[in-house]
């Protein structure tokens, strides 16, 4: 059941800040995948992040949070260190 959470928190997080950097949301397969991988990594980044600072997330929501804040980072350092949208 952790993995189907993770699966379903990444995918949100994931979708949540394509739209938040992009202002669209993936039309084709690929980009539904794409966007669970983003939020994944950013979670696990987030994660690290907010261990770093001694915060500790308690519930799904803080999660999902957490995951987005980890994935909008990525998608923003992507854009300005390659300056093409990913």
């Amino acid at each position: 059941m952790d993995l189907v959470l993770w699966l379903i928190i990444g995918l949100v997080a994931g979708v949540l800040a394509l739209f938040a950097v992009y202002r669209s949301v993936p039309r084709e397969p690929t980009g539904w995948i794409g966007a669970l991988v983003l939020g994944l990594i950013g979670g696990a980044l987030g994660g690290w992040l907010t261990d770093l600072i001694g915060l500790e997330t308690v519930s799904w929501l803080g999660s999902i949070v957490v995951a987005f804040a980890g994935a909008a980072l990525i998608l923003w350092l992507l854009q300005r260190t390659t300056g093409r949208r990913v």
